[in-house]
């Protein structure tokens, strides 16, 4: 009976602690504790140009700059400017040679107007002077013409007279004479009008102008080089007109060229931090040199360190745990990256690395919260700060009686 009690009291024992297993004892095995660090990516600016670096204010390690602020300059005062001012004296010459052309385009209009004014003007005067001229030979044609019936009766009645012995023979000559000389003035005077009129219907016309004076082929011919040094002067002004705005657009590259090959303005990509200073102020620097390291204020987050088996059950968007070590509260994260043991870990983008372990070479990123941590310029975002993980993990029963049962 007493063997019996005491079996029984046995079995109850054993009862208890199995109990006493499973309720208790998961709770250390719910989460396990890694290793972590604050971190966040790093931008190096690099000097396109050579020349002096200056820096806008006394930069300092952990010096905060807004996105857009000017950090400082490199300004390089040994650029050739040889082809600038070669440039800048063919604008001056191209720009000389059209206010020449333009003047003279100018003066040539007004000589072509002048000219063409003068022309009508003695055309004009020539036709009135034609018509007056023409008007005295007709009224010397018309008294010329009575002269001439004067003559010729005189000679007829002196022929009939001198038939008959009524008068002399020289009178009969003198009457002949001056028949002969009525006729030939009225065929000289009408042989002058019809060239008077010739001439007039020529003047009319604007072929001819008179002799001794200002004829129209002469004036044609000057209106017509007059067009020709127009047209000359127009084609060259609209090729210096064009040369002049090609030149322009070279110069204003040129000018850009210079300006980005004289002064570098080094300015901040994003909100960052002075993280490290490659360069002091008054530093030479030659193309490609690191001019200053920053860090992006906006991407801080938690590197942390795992084995392949916790690895296995993290995925992206998790919650985890932490706490910065030497504080007492944790703080929630969510998993942003996972980053197995084949990943190149050796980069330079990085403001901080992880001490290689050949236990635990998986790595996740965990996004935090900025106000849990307090992060401002003045700690440098804690970065760098070492943080504790509570990574969760799955209860199972069997593993845990198995793993219990192995420390024994």
């Amino acid at each position: 009976m007493a063997n019996k009690i005491r079996t029984i009291r046995i079995t109850v024992g054993i009862i208890l602690i199995i109990i006493l297993i499973v309720s208790v004892i998961p709770n250390f095995y719910l989460y396990t504790s890694n290793d972590g660090i604050i971190s966040a990516r790093t931008t190096t600016l690099t000097s396109p140009v050579e020349g002096i670096l200056s820096f806008t204010r006394s930069v300092q390690h952990g010096e905060y700059f807004k996105k857009g602020e000017l950090i400082g300059k490199v300004v390089n005062d040994r650029v050739d400017l040889s082809f600038l001012h070669k440039l800048i004296t063919e604008q001056k010459t191209l720009e000389g040679r059209i206010t020449s052309f333009t003047e003279r385009i100018e003066r040539y209009v007004r000589l072509k107007a002048e000219l063409r004014a003068n022309i009508e003007r003695f055309q004009k005067f020539s036709a009135t002077q034609l018509h007056s001229r023409i008007k005295q030979d007709e009224n010397r044609l018309g008294h010329e013409k009575a002269e001439y019936e004067r003559a010729r009766k005189e000679l007829i009645a002196n022929r009939y007279l001198e038939a008959r012995k009524a008068v002399k023979t020289r009178e009969l000559e003198s009457s002949e004479a001056n028949y002969n000389k009525a006729s030939q003035r009225i065929r000289e005077i009408t042989e002058h009008l019809a060239e008077l009129r010739n001439t007039l219907e020529a003047v009319q016309a604007g072929t001819f102008l008179g002799e001794g004076n200002n004829d129209s082929p002469y004036s044609k011919q000057r209106l017509d080089q007059m067009v020709i040094e127009l047209s000359l002067a127009r084609t060259t002004l609209q090729e210096a007109a064009s040369r002049l705005e090609g030149i322009k657009l070279q110069l204003k590259t040129e000018r850009e060229r210079i300006e980005k090959v004289r002064t570098f303005r080094i300015k901040a990509p994003f909100d960052a931090l002075a993280w490290r200073l490659p360069m002091a102020q008054g530093s030479t620097v030659v193309i490609g040199s690191e001019l200053i390291v920053l860090l992006d204020c906006s991407s801080i987050f938690l590197d942390i360190v795992l084995s392949e088996s916790q690895f296995a059950n993290i995925k992206p968007g998790m919650k985890i745990k932490y706490r910065l070590i030497g504080g007492l509260k944790f703080f929630e994260g969510t998993v942003i990256a996972l980053r197995g043991s084949g990943t190149d870990l050796e980069d330079r983008c990085l403001a901080t690395e992880l001490k290689k372990d050949s236990r635990k070479e998986f790595r996740i990123w965990v996004a935090v919260n900025p106000a849990d941590l307090e992060l401002s310029p003045k700690n440098f975002f804690q970065v760098g700060r070492r943080v504790e993980i509570r990574m969760p993990r799955k209860w199972s029963v069997t593993r845990e009686l198995i793993r219990f049962w192995h420390v024994f």
